[in-house]
């Protein structure tokens, strides 16, 4: 059995957070800002059946197509089929069971991140907010142009966490500002 062991890498910390800007706080953010809940794919029963769920959703009609892309807000985001495999490898998250909720965020987040990481380099993460109990969090690695690298659900408060670095993308302006108030409109 191998053992991955190169170190592990994490976002790095002092960031400008979503608090720094005086954006919403997910845990609270009106239902007009949420996304329509999606549903769930059905989980798979091994590997291969959920790296099977993820290829139909994404487009792999063959196992000729290598790449498909996805047109978001900020940049084409490139899902390498041989980069798939490590997103459902841990099976007790089966995270085939959010493949819908990934393409949408990346194709309408709520925010997007230009995160910097403890090793130097820049991720971005996709975050969208949904009428549901989890929101979703698409990451895109940067270093050889824009390549889906992974995606999970998580619960507001965790997903707040993830609101750091470079804001580079928002769907929605703030209004009443001074006020204190998260008044919106969606910037559509």
């Amino acid at each position: 059995m191998l053992v991955n062991t190169a170190p592990l890498i994490k976002e790095a910390a002092d960031q400008q957070t979503w608090i720094d800007l005086a954006l919403p706080d997910l845990r609270t953010l009106s239902r007009e800002l949420r996304s329509a809940a999606i549903e769930e794919v059905k989980r798979a029963e091994d590997t291969e059946g959920a790296l099977k769920i993820l290829f139909d959703h994404f487009g792999f009609i063959d196992e000729s197509v290598l790449a498909v892309t996805i047109l978001t807000p900020i940049a084409n985001v490139a899902v390498m089929r041989d980069k798939l495999a490590h997103i459902v490898e841990k099976r007790p998250d089966s995270r085939e069971r959010y493949v819908r909720h990934a393409i949408d965020t990346l194709a309408g987040p709520f925010e997007v991140w230009k995160v910097l990481y403890d090793n130097g380099g820049y991720r971005m993460a996709f975050i969208n907010a949904y009428e549901a109990k989890n929101d979703m969090l698409v990451v895109v690695d940067v270093r050889n142009g824009h390549v889906l690298w992974n995606f999970m659900h998580a619960p507001a408060r965790a997903m707040n966490r993830h609101r750091q670095g470079e804001l580079l993308y928002k769907r929605y302006i703030l209004e009443d500002k001074e006020k204190g108030s998260h008044l919106a409109a969606l910037d559509v």
